[in-house]
């Protein structure tokens, strides 16, 4: 099968293996994007007279039918083809002929590449900002109908002072809160077309209308400087995962959480047994492995996108090969995202709170400081105070 940018040229078997990599295989999961981005570049391209009415008609049919293959399975790109891009191309061009051969005319893989790729980040920030407030809605509820419940809380994972299990729960509620603005920011910064960049420094010679295929595809503007549109590549996969980055980050702590006052000994909360599993050899055993999984994978989202960063960073401007190798961890860290918030999601309404186990665990110790400011508001300085309520509490220990 021939290259879009060869007909004749034979590739070593092994370099096409390691070009390729798995960009035949994560182009799959794409491919939904760049037959949008292909459909806006082809009306564009009839209405300046660069495709016939009937050429349009063509394209606009094998898009469809692409798109029905890939829905039902059948779609699939091949090794040698490379990429999402070129598998359509060849397929429009086997079918409908000339058409096929029109189709890339005013843009390059390059653009098309960064095109289905902020077509896609469009989808997963908006998924991102919904599944967040529905996870705040969820913990301000918990957080509601345990009003009253105390808590221990605790630092240096030791009790500390008094709490209250609406305070913990609000706690997350308040910080899905605050995500909000940055998923928001997010989204404005990769709201933008790059279609029409081509290889990074625009299409001479051809009067394409960006500002139509932006609208086409529902972006805010396009992507003015070809440079720049290169330049993102990378860039803004990792300004996602920054995101995605404290979105685990505070999965994970959550998770923590749950794992410690999960056990025998604290035993404060629980989930119904389906979101628990169990052991093959220990018949007692009931393990909270979502919050384990979920524990390590804000490690992994955060690898994901060391990855991105370390591939970009000794960069230039221009497109080199190497940024290939960020699609495959930015999906994946956006995909692991999303699946931790949609467990949230259903787990913390399901939580059980333990009321008699977190009462029995007011110890008198986590009041110390409380006394300790009693005896200020008596008039005794708090360093004092604080020595003498030391002093009274391991007497009494002794």
């Amino acid at each position: 099968m021939s290259k879009l940018w060869s007909e004749s040229d034979k590739l070593d078997p092994a370099v096409e293996a390691y070009t390729v990599g798995n960009d035949y295989l994560t182009d799959m999961k794409l491919l939904p994007y760049d037959l949008k981005a292909s459909a806006a570049h082809a009306g564009m391209l009839a209405k300046i007279g660069i495709l016939s009415g009937g050429e349009y008609e063509n394209i606009k049919r094998a898009l469809d039918e692409i798109k029905k293959l890939h829905e039902s399975g059948k779609f699939v790109i091949k090794p040698e083809q490379e990429d999402c891009h070129t598998a359509i191309e060849q397929y429009i061009t086997e079918k409908y002929g000339e058409s096929g051969k029109k189709i890339h005319t005013g843009r390059s893989r390059n653009d098309q590449v960064l095109t289905m790729l902020r077509l896609y980040m469009r989808d997963v920030l908006n998924d991102l900002g919904e599944k967040l407030e529905t996870l705040s809605t969820a913990f301000t509820q918990a957080a509601k109908k345990a009003e009253g419940v105390p808590m221990p809380g605790y630092t240096h994972m030791q009790k500390a002072m008094p709490s209250s299990v609406s305070d913990w729960l609000g706690a997350y509620a308040d910080a899905c809160n605050d995500l909000t603005p940055l998923v928001k920011a997010t989204y404005k910064l990769v709201d933008q077309s790059p279609l029409g960049s081509a290889a990074g420094f625009g299409v001479k010679g051809l009067e394409l209308d960006r500002e139509m295929t932006a609208r086409e595809m529902g972006f805010a503007r396009a992507q003015q400087n070809p440079i720049y549109a290169g330049i993102s590549r990378g860039y803004f996969e990792s300004a996602v995962l920054d995101l995605g980055g404290l979105i685990m980050t505070l999965s994970g702590r959550f998770a923590s959480d749950m794992l410690l006052f999960t056990t025998q000994e604290f035993d404060y909360f629980s989930l119904p047994p389906k979101y628990t599993t169990g052991s093959s050899i220990m018949p007692n055993k009931r393990n909270y492995d979502i919050f384990e999984v979920m524990r390590g994978n804000a490690k992994v989202v955060e690898a994901c996108n060391l990855q991105i960063k370390s591939v970009t960073a000794g960069l230039g401007s221009g497109f080199q090969r190497d940024l290939q190798l960020t699609k495959e961890p930015f999906l994946k860290g956006a995909e692991v995202t999303l699946t931790t918030l949609d467990i949230l999601c259903q787990a913390v309404p399901k939580l059980q709170i333990h009321e008699g186990k977190l009462k029995t665990a007011m110890t008198a110790d986590l009041y110390a400081t409380e006394k300790a400011y009693e005896l200020v508001k008596q008039g005794l300085p708090f360093r004092e105070a604080y020595k003498q309520v030391k002093s009274e509490l391991f007497e009494e220990e002794r």
